[in-house]
């Protein structure tokens, strides 16, 4: 089916009054795009509100996907495709929301532009951001020619641009980034950060096998259907795998140095490179807080709402995704599916009568 041009479909370009719907779904990730999706297939009337000026979310700007290595966007394409195409699906794209709640007329959500759109229920699925790598300034992401962090890698590789001037001979990934640590940055691991570095360095690898690739870790987390694999192909290709962090990233003779200590040997390391990727973590941005503190949802000690499945302590209000915590597209998907039926459920027999 060819979907509607996107002045019939997508409205979020206007302002003024908006309509009432089954469902607010906030962010056009794939989590949002997933539930989305699932309730218009059950008949639901579904408003889509994403804050960029297209959907796709923080997945719609990267490479490849785990752990079948496709790239992203042939996941994400069609997917935006059945969405723009769906007539029980409203896309407001652009939309910053201004204020959200609950008033006579259900959940309301209104947005920067004047547009109100009101549902029997919300989903927020509006994922995570990056944790600055400047949190962790002697890494030099920003002042060293070089240094980048790996989503500006993905973002390069799946654009078709260059990694850097020249093709880099010799790349060092550092893992955990502003995760794992109370003072700068997040006190929790972000979960995707070691098979996406694994993932990426295997690409590298698989491009030109005399490149040089190391991973410098504290420990390697593959938790994720396929990643053990993943990480196994990527040692055999001679992806070289060192236990310790680096204190400093400095520069010698026109090159990049990484300095450190192998805590498995006990000795201290100096890798020269071309290329350094900062593996960073994943927290709630401060729009997260305020959605959690406008709806009065309850939130964990770790900054991510408490929720029961996809319920959370707000009634009719569900999370989708890796606003819950990180997780990787597959998995967000999975939890996407799920929330819809909960909302439908939700929907069809009303609110609970007891706590989740």
């Amino acid at each position: 089916m060819k979907p509607a041009d996107d002045k019939d479909n997508v409205s979020g370009m206007g302002c003024g009054e908006g309509g009432r719907n089954d469902i607010v779904v906030i962010g056009g990730g794939i989590a949002g795009m997933t539930a989305s999706l699932a309730l218009a297939s059950l008949g639901h009337k579904v408003a889509l509100i994403e804050k960029s000026d297209k959907l796709g979310g923080r997945a719609g700007r990267l490479g490849t996907m785990l752990p079948q290595m496709l790239r992203c966007s042939e996941i994400i394409g069609p997917m935006v495709f059945r969405v723009l195409g769906d007539r029980n699906i409203k896309v407001l794209l652009s939309s910053e929301i201004s204020s959200i709640g609950r008033d006579d007329s259900g959940h309301f959500v209104e947005m920067d532009n004047g547009r109100r759109e009101t549902g029997s229920a919300i989903i927020i699925a509006t994922g995570l951001d990056t944790v600055p790598a400047g949190a962790v300034p002697e890494y030099g992401h920003g002042l060293r020619k070089g240094v980048m962090t790996l989503e500006e890698l993905e973002e390069r590789i799946a654009s078709g641009g260059p990694l850097s001037d020249e093709v880099p001979r010799a790349i060092v990934f550092v893992q955990c980034v502003g995760s794992r640590t109370e003072r700068r940055g997040v006190p929790y691991c972000s979960a995707l950060c070691c098979a996406n570095a694994i993932k990426n360095a295997l690409l590298l690898k698989r491009e030109d096998p005399g490149r040089d690739v190391t991973v410098l870790y504290i420990d390697i987390r593959t938790t994720g259907k396929g990643q053990e694999e993943l990480y196994r192909e990527a040692r055999r290709s001679g992806v070289r795998f060192i236990r310790g962090q680096p204190s400093l990233v400095t520069e010698r003779e026109g090159r990049l140095l990484v300095c450190g200590e192998n805590t498995l040997l006990r000795e201290l390391y100096e890798l020269p490179a071309d290329l350094v990727v900062l593996a960073t973590g994943l927290r709630q941005p401060p729009s997260n807080l305020l959605l959690m503190d406008e709806l009065e949802i309850a939130e964990g000690t770790t900054g991510f709402p408490l929720a029961f499945g996809s319920h959370t302590t707000a009634e009719g209000v569900f999370l989708a995704g890796s606003v819950k915590g990180p997780m990787d597209m597959p998995t967000a998907e999975r939890d996407a599916r799920a929330c819809a039926l909960d909302v439908h459920e939700h929907l069809v027999k009303g609110p609970r009568t007891a706590s989740p």
